[in-house]
């Protein structure tokens, strides 16, 4: 926390006496600005403001630059489409729904479902700070993976998918053969 003094003719220092950063913007809700009379107060730096000043003014001849760290964007944190996280999540559901065998139709409806929100989600991330782009890819391949599967099934030209065949009983059944201490009697 910064205290800061101004009047008309000084400059604008800190409450250690150093000065404010020539190329900030100083923000100070109070009249008494305008009016000339000194402030006592919070100094709010606009600091992308005074990088932009720093940026536009040109270096002087002879100057040496220092280009081997790279410079930091300082901006807000990406944050996840929610889009495109529920068509990975729908897309998997949709997946483990065909792979049981037993509900190929509610599949193929979950799959378009997350077929759709994963084509939103991935135009959300298209905007500034949105992340989730291959959440979003992820979510529209199990989705129509899922639709193609599923319609195949229904139509029987995919025979291991059918409502014949439960792979998840099957599946429980060979583990518990397989490690039967996993499923306590």
């Amino acid at each position: 926390m910064a205290l800061f003094t101004q009047s008309t003719s000084d400059p604008i220092t800190t409450s250690e006496g150093r000065p404010v950063d020539d190329g900030a913007t100083v923000v100070v809700a109070d009249e008494r600005v305008r009016e000339g009379r000194p402030v006592v107060g919070r100094a709010q730096v606009d600091e992308r403001e005074a990088a932009r000043r720093r940026l536009a003014t040109p270096v002087p001849s002879g100057t040496v630059v220092d280009t081997t760290h790279p410079v930091e964007v300082v901006g807000p944190r990406p944050r996840t489409s929610l889009l495109a996280t529920l068509s990975l999540i729908l897309g998997v559901v949709a997946a483990v729904a065909l792979l049981t065998g037993l509900l190929p139709g509610p599949a193929i409806a979950t799959g378009a479902f997350a077929a759709l929100m994963g084509f939103g989600g991935l135009s959300a991330t298209t905007r500034r700070h949105v992340a989730g782009k291959g959440d979003a890819l992820l979510g529209i391949a199990f989705g129509l993976a899922t639709v193609v599967a599923g319609a195949l099934a229904l139509t029987g030209a995919l025979p291991m998918f059918d409502g014949g065949t439960d792979y998840v009983t099957q599946a429980r059944d060979w583990l518990q053969t397989q490690l039967p201490w996993l499923f306590p009697s």
